[in-house]
């Protein structure tokens, strides 16, 4: 497991975005660890951006062709090494390529505002976490579109451990059995402070829905 870094090479991240962000539609991803609050968000902030008028179109990264894939379940249910971790990078970025052309832009060409449960941010805290070099997971990743808003719900480790358990009892996956692993997963995070908006996860959900409304509103 590679340490977790005092900071990231943020210009090397930035190089996985196509430039500004969409012209038409707007693209808004929530990213967050497991038990975060994440998916409740997502659904919160769609209803009030429906009830507004706009054209919501949900979705999430990895997709289902990821997520069930055996070679995934396996890695999550037991752990890998950095080799695997890398086979899985490429997986992933072929899943979020495909769902881009497929959903992402179809969409955003329609006006549509798309929310995305997990982005790309999400793939380099993991799998970074798991030995995979950073440049290459920016290589990979090239050329997908620059969110409008990209927020990451911000809930300590101690806590998320908690709800974890609350959620899903002994059934956990590796990387959520212990806690220092969770701790270098969200330290990546914070590292890419600056790349998304840190929301206080702690707060009621309906302060937050209005939290992330209001920064998206004041823009």
């Amino acid at each position: 497991m590679s340490e977790v870094p005092l900071t990231y090479r943020l210009e090397g991240i930035e190089n996985v975005f196509e430039g500004a962000p969409p012209d038409h539609g707007c693209l808004i991803s929530i990213d967050g660890f497991d038990g975060s609050g994440k998916s409740t968000q997502v659904e919160a902030l769609a209803r009030h951006l429906s009830e507004e008028g706009q054209s919501v179109v949900k979705t999430r990264q990895p997709t289902d062709w990821y997520r069930n894939d055996p070679i995934v379940r396996r890695f999550h249910s037991d752990g890998g090494s950095p080799d695997e971790a890398r086979d899985l990078a490429m997986m992933a970025a072929v899943d979020r390529h495909r769902h881009v052309a497929d959903v992402i832009r179809p969409a955003l060409a329609k006006g549509a505002t798309v929310i995305c449960d997990r982005y790309v941010c999400s793939t380099f805290a993991v799998f970074t976490h798991r030995g995979v070099d950073l440049d290459f997971i920016v290589t990979i990743n090239r050329t997908v579109p620059r969110p409008n808003f990209a927020f990451y719900i911000d809930v300590p480790t101690n806590e998320l451990v908690n709800r974890l358990r609350g959620r899903d009892g002994a059934d956990l996956k590796f990387e959520e059995r212990s806690l220092s692993r969770i701790e270098s997963i969200v330290g990546k995070w914070k590292a890419m402070r600056g790349t998304v908006e840190f929301v206080d996860g702690l707060a009621p959900p309906d302060v937050v829905t209005r939290r992330m409304l209001d920064r998206i509103s004041a823009r």
